[in-house]
């Protein structure tokens, strides 16, 4: 009676507790042990807890994990959950754990709680835990939060361990399940001399790069690398991407000397995302001693893609004058978490902006300015500061505009209204000039604006080769201020030191910023005039000299007003002269009007030598802006004309008397004549006695020759003498034989000398 009374009791008590819904709370809570040390409990309440279900809330346990690897050596932990019909985990619920077989013991288990019949440990193959009535938080005692283990109320916890490899068979059984097919869960642990360690989870990568994962396998006991597992790595989730080697979603590597084993991962188009990865090891298989290949680890890691972004914003001076500075600042920014890459900034400057400067420096082509900002860090910024010039009024809406890779773009614009008096300007001068002419500009400035424009000057900034004033190179002009319409001139005149084509540019401004230009273009050219004068180079007295005289206009001007001017030589008479030139004081003028580039003319005159000797003779040639003189010298020269004459003193004579011969040479011409020589030959008749003469003799056999006679003037007379002996009687012939320099064949000349005798 007294039993049945007892399971009454209990019978009661619980249907009290489940009346009240008390699911949190076993219904034979009561009658186990309170407060204090731990106290060794009956897996179910005694006296009915084997006959009747007792805990009717709890229906099933679940042992996570059901299968695992482990390393010899280290610990692993089991999380069993005891739930109710609905799946939901129940708080105080008792879980058995058991090591039924092979390798391992139980370290320890789940002994949190007050009550004496919290969790124990029997023995390295038995221990004992409850479920836990709040969440908890188990660490390793490390400081990597990572390997924290999180529990939810009912949940309890065993950790074993193994120093040897094998498998441990753990039995996890919860006594408040009724039914005997489901308050057991099986599960195994197996345990090599295996370590691995998975690449972990990378924070982010930027788009379009690549990324390598390893895995590193090593025995555990002493960490020496395991050659040769096999590890794949296979792409669960995330954009399109392809591992390398093979270029597909699974890929499968052996570990090297080292123990690693690499993936890289590549996106196929570069968009951001998760890439969620899983990865196996597994340990070949060993034939020489029937070791099967073994799965041991799959571990979880990813890569988290991150693209860049980019913002602009743009501002500008509000308000401004023609002519006035204005400034653009821009800031491109990046609000994401990687940096940007190939960053261009472009502004497309709107006609009536002018660009002056910026920081950093644009490449500018035309009204475009461009920006190569390259990468812009990630929360980064670049900022870019332009300063440009108002060239007129109107209001300028100016869009600035940035792009980078991945098609990243944006744009943003400023308004700058611009107001002010306007200025034009003509500038006139002649087309053409001579280099000796002043090329006069006029400046005509004029306000056509709709204000009064101040502080207007000119500046004229003269190309080089032309001077103002002798030596200015700058015109400057003030025109004050200039109403609006009003116009005002500058007149000014430059020279040119050498000729060429001439493009002259001249400026007004005035306050504000406002400005005009224009620019004239204005030929220098130069005559050059080349004058030659010919005439023979010799002529004998007496004779006419004829002077040919020749103009040619060798540069690129007209050669204007030419005129030729010549003299009469004083040893020389005049006789005539071409085109009706007449001498004047001695004087020949020719005016030969205006002469073209390559143009050319000619005149002559003749004059009659009277004198001999060299006559020099100059020309001269004038016009605008040209001049020129040439010389001619002719050397008038006299002929010379010699006579030979040849007298016998005695005729006839006799044998054995002395005849003398008397020989005259005299230069009848106008020049003297040179290297006279005479040779006499006597007859047979006769013999040589002596000779006389300006020169001295030389006498072989009947021959007698006189040096040479280095002059003979003219009108001058030289007298040789020869004096013979008849020797036999006959009709003896004397002869004399000229030669000199200016006679191209001997003279001859014979007298006649008849010696008789009386016998």
């Amino acid at each position: 009676m007294r039993v049945k009374s007892r399971v009454f009791m209990l019978v009661a008590v619980a249907g009290l507790l489940l009346s009240a819904g008390c699911r949190n709370y076993m219904p034979h809570s009561f009658t186990w042990p309170g407060t204090g040390y731990q106290i060794p409990s009956h897996p179910k309440p005694p006296e009915g807890g084997y006959y009747s279900n007792w805990d009717p809330f709890a229906v099933a346990i679940e042992v996570t994990p059901l299968e695992a690897v482990n390393p010899v050596g280290t610990q692993h932990i089991f999380i069993a959950t005891v739930t109710d019909k609905n799946g939901k985990p129940l708080p105080n619920r008792r879980v058995d754990w058991m090591i039924s077989d092979g390798v391992g013991s139980i370290v320890e288990v789940d002994e949190s709680g007050i009550r004496a019949s919290r969790g124990y440990k029997v023995d390295n193959r038995f221990a004992v835990s409850h479920t836990n009535n709040f969440k908890h938080v188990l660490t390793r005692g490390n400081d990597d939060p990572e390997d924290d283990i999180h529990l939810t109320a009912g949940q309890t916890w065993c950790v074993i361990t193994s120093p040897i490899e094998g498998t441990s068979y753990v039995v996890a059984y919860a006594p408040g399940i009724h039914n005997w097919d489901k308050h057991k869960a099986f599960v195994k642990k197996h345990w090599f001399d295996v370590m691995w360690v998975f690449p972990p989870p990378e924070a982010a990568n930027p788009i379009g790069t690549s990324h390598q994962f390893t895995t590193k396998v090593t025995t555990y006991s002493d960490m020496k690398p395991l050659e040769g597992y096999e590890v794949t790595y296979k792409i669960l989730s995330g954009p399109e991407a392809t591992l390398e080697p093979g270029g597909g979603p699974v890929a499968t590597v052996k570990t090297d000397a080292q123990g690693l084993a690499a993936v890289m991962l590549k996106q196929v188009k570069p968009v951001e995302g998760i890439n969620e990865l899983q990865i196996d090891v597994v340990r070949p298989a060993n034939e020489k001693c029937c070791k099967p290949a073994a799965h041991m680890a799959t571990g979880m890691t990813r890569k988290i893609w991150i693209g860049p972004k980019i913002g602009i914003a743009k501002t500008a001076t509000p308000k401004a004058l023609v002519g006035q500075q204005i400034e653009y600042n821009i800031v491109v920014t990046n609000p994401s978490q990687v940096a940007t890459s190939n960053t261009v900034l472009t502004d497309n400057v709107p006609d009536g902006i002018e660009y002056v400067s910026s920081q950093p420096n644009a490449k500018v082509s035309g009204q475009t300015l461009t920006w190569n900002l390259g990468s812009i860090a990630a929360g980064g910024q670049s900022a870019v500061r332009v300063i440009a010039k108002t060239t007129k009024v109107g209001t300028f809406h100016n869009t600035t505009k940035v792009a980078a890779d991945y098609g990243l773009a944006a744009e943003a614009a400023a308004d700058t209204v611009v107001t002010a008096a306007a200025l034009k300007m003509t500038k006139t001068a002649p087309a053409e000039v001579l280099i000796c002419e002043p090329i006069t500009y006029t400046v005509t400035v004029t306000n056509t604006g709709d204000a009064p424009a101040t502080n207007v000057k000119l500046e004229d900034k003269l190309p080089e080769g032309l001077v103002y004033m002798e030596k200015h190179t700058i015109v400057t002009s003030d025109f004050g201020t200039l109403a609006p319409g009003e116009v005002k001139k500058a007149v000014y005149a430059v020279m040119a030191t050498k000729t060429g084509a001439y493009t002259n540019s001249a400026k007004v401004t005035g306050d504000g910023g406002i400005s005009a230009t224009d620019e004239v273009r204005t030929v220098v050219r130069q005559p050059v005039l080349a004058i030659v004068k010919d005439a023979p180079k010799t002529r004998f007295a007496g004779r006419d000299i004829t002077y040919t005289i020749t103009v040619t206009n060798k540069g690129d001007g007209v050669a204007k007003n030419c005129v030729v001017m010549d003299s009469v030589p004083a040893e020389c008479i005049f006789v005539s002269a071409s085109d009706g030139a007449k001498p004047v004081a001695g004087k020949l003028s020719w005016n030969l009007g205006d002469l073209a580039p390559e143009g050319s003319k000619k005149v002559t005159f003749t004059v009659k030598a009277q004198v001999m000797g060299n006559i020099e003779n100059l020309a001269t040639v004038s016009a605008i802006c040209a001049k020129g003189s040439a010389k001619a010298v002719t050397d008038i020269r006299g002929i010379p004309a010699i006579l030979l004459e040849c007298v016998d003193e005695a005729d006839p004579i006799e044998v054995g008397s002395q005849e003398t011969y008397t020989i005259t040479v005299t230069n009848q011409g106008s020049a003297a004549g040179t290297n006279i020589v005479i040779k006499c030959i006597l007859p047979a008749e006769q013999g040589f006695v002596s000779a006389s003469g300006p020169t001295k003799e030389t006498v072989e056999g009947q021959t007698i020759t006189f040096t040479p006679l280095k002059s003979l003037n003219a009108k001058a007379r030289a007298t040789y003498k020869i004096v013979a002996k008849a020797l036999k009687a006959g009709d003896a012939r004397f002869a004399v034989e000229l030669t000199s320099d200016q006679l191209k064949t001997p003279v001859d000349e014979t007298e006649s000398t008849n010696i008789y005798s009386d016998q």
